[in-house]
């Protein structure tokens, strides 16, 4: 497996590494010879050459080999903070462009199956998921795995999956998310918010049924919470519950916008050290 980490050298950026390095050796002991595990760290700083002032000049090949080897030498001082990465294979990777489009070539080039990046950038402000962050969650193309910098436990004991049951013709999007609960032996809370929740259709509790099959062997709760608001309904329930990662797919990522705005109140505030694992339908 090829799990990139972008990183912009912030904290959240750098307690991602941590949680992508905790990742790829739960899954190297997974494997019967973990010398033959093909998995593999990719670290990428995007970068540009920042031009300031009123002042129009050419950007030249010295200029932009001067900021290629700066970026290199940053992120090879990064990787000299973190001596466990040394179990894992890995590469560090610069690439000229604007955030979002040098991760989504990333991705696309290195055939990537699992991002793992801060929840938060140095330029983000205001709202505590990044934009670049949510904007590669809505790519939709691997799972991502936004990391906050307060983030404490790498191995979660206690997971909640927050589903609309929506009908899908299969559950295979959830095969790394089972993955990993089962090598975590982790808990799993499945969160259905609605309105009115003796109301839901038959088809949803099809899906529900589904889900119950799919996670046979793993220790699961169902949790249908009365509330209008998903983000509302998810917040109410992490706050109840003991919760080290929250697993989404695609359709609550409005919801998990405004679900971490810094405007919500300080309870939700609270629980701003809580990973995110979004996953997608194939």
């Amino acid at each position: 497996m090829k799990i990139l980490v972008p990183t912009d050298f912030s904290p959240d950026s750098q307690k991602a590494l941590q949680y992508a390095i905790a990742v790829a050796k739960v899954l190297q002991r997974d494997e019967a010879k973990p010398e033959d595990a093909d998995h593999e760290l990719l670290i990428l700083h995007v970068y540009h050459v920042p031009i300031g002032g009123d002042a129009i000049f050419f950007v030249t090949s010295p200029m932009l080999e001067r900021e290629e080897q700066t970026t290199k030498d940053k992120l090879a001082q990064l990787v000299a903070t973190v001596p466990e990465i040394q179990s894992v294979p890995h590469r560090i990777l610069t690439k000229l462009s604007m955030p979002y489009e040098g991760i989504k070539e990333t991705i696309e080039e290195e055939d990537i199956e699992l991002v793992v990046m801060g929840v938060r950038g140095t330029n983000d402000t205001g709202i505590w998921l990044g934009s670049t962050t949510l904007q590669v969650m809505q790519y939709g193309v691997c799972p991502v795995l936004a990391v906050p910098r307060t983030t404490e436990v790498f191995h979660p004991q206690y997971i909640a999956l927050a589903t609309d049951l929506e009908s899908s013709d299969d559950t295979a999007y959830l095969d790394f998310f089972k993955k990993l609960v089962q090598l975590w032996r982790a808990r799993v809370d499945i969160l259905h918010v609605h309105p009115n929740p003796s109301q839901v259709r038959v088809d949803q509790a099809q899906q529900a049924l589904q889900l119950d099959h799919f996670l046979e062997g793993i220790s699961h709760s169902y949790h249908f919470i009365e509330d209008k608001l998903p983000a509302r309904g998810i917040e109410q329930h992490l706050i109840r519950s003991p919760t080290h990662l929250l697993v989404i797919v695609p359709r609550y990522h409005v919801a998990i916008e405004r679900l971490f705005h810094k405007s919500i109140t300080k309870q939700l505030v609270a629980h701003a050290r809580l990973p995110i694992l979004s996953v997608h339908e194939k």
